[in-house]
């Protein structure tokens, strides 16, 4: 197994002119690789990207996500969905252009809309059809979709690994697959290992997050029992660490991330890689 960074406790911006420094910190605190927002990237960023990374020899995955007002897998207006596809095939081009073969994210539906009930037959097959094409595409380039299934309080199309699966089968393509996030299924399934377990021919990637977003360990969200759970099923691909702080504006009322989670606004990643390789040694 490889251990991530996702950028997002420093930056929702990728900038290779910026962040050099960030991912020489990132590759000294024994990561693996990082996972980079490619959504809202342009093209000659990712390629920059691509080829610091080559030569810092660090690995990496690409994350998107999508805005419900502007665009909409799930959607009854054919405009939004058609937006949905777009943002997520430039997210795809963007991800070849780093080096990296997976793009995750919960990518079911817009995130910020909610209708009042729970998701309707409709809205899940226009979802279907609409992440089937991406994946289409994505097949066309060798990369590999990872679909993150994300707490009630964020969206309402698939909450747990159980809804995840059932709408990758209706999918039916073999690049498209789930995201495994410790956060959202410390909040969202009854016993998040027996969850793992049940969907393992599923997951293609691993959130590491912790139940408050801080410091992997720290809390309760990530136990010894995630990391027998990934042993056992013989999962042997990426451990991302996903956590976020103070230092991103843009997330803080979109998370409501009220309060800092560690001393120090690296912990989570200096800290957290630590905790991931003693679990792994």
């Amino acid at each position: 197994m490889k251990v991530g960074m996702n950028l997002l406790l420093w930056t929702d911006k990728p900038d290779p002119s910026k962040h050099l420094h960030l991912l020489q910190d990132i590759k000294k605190w024994g990561f693996d690789g990082v996972e980079l927002a490619v959504d809202n990237m342009d093209a000659a960023d990712a390629k920059a990207f691509g080829l610091i990374l080559k030569e810092l020899g660090l690995g990496s995955t690409g994350i998107a996500a999508l805005d419900a007002a502007v665009a909409d897998p799930s959607s009854s207006d054919e405009a939004l969905r058609g937006q949905a596809l777009e943002i997520l095939r430039h997210a795809i081009r963007n991800t070849q252009w780093i080096g990296a073969e997976v793009l995750c994210g919960p990518l079911f539906q817009g995130l910020g809309r909610f209708s009042g009930q729970g998701p309707q037959p409709e809205e899940w097959g226009y979802a279907v059809e609409t992440l089937r094409a991406a994946g289409e595409y994505a097949a066309e380039l060798g990369i590999k979709l990872a679909l993150e299934p994300i707490n009630r309080f964020e969206m309402y199309l698939a909450n747990t690994l159980e809804d995840g699966a059932r709408f990758v089968e209706e999918v039916g393509l073999s690049n498209v697959g789930l995201l495994a996030d410790t956060h959202h299924g410390n909040i969202e399934e009854l016993n998040v290992p027996k969850a793992w377990r049940r969907a393992a021919k599923h997951i293609v990637h691993v959130h590491i997050s912790e139940n408050n977003r801080g410091v992997p360990g720290s809390g309760h969200a990530v136990p010894k029992e995630i990391f027998d759970v990934l042993h056992d099923i013989g999962y042997d691909g990426w451990l991302t660490i996903e956590a976020f702080g103070q230092l991103v504006p843009g997330l803080i009322s979109r998370l409501h991330l009220w309060r800092d989670y560690a001393e120090h606004p690296d912990d989570a990643a200096r800290l957290g890689v630590q905790y991931i390789r003693s679990h792994l040694a």
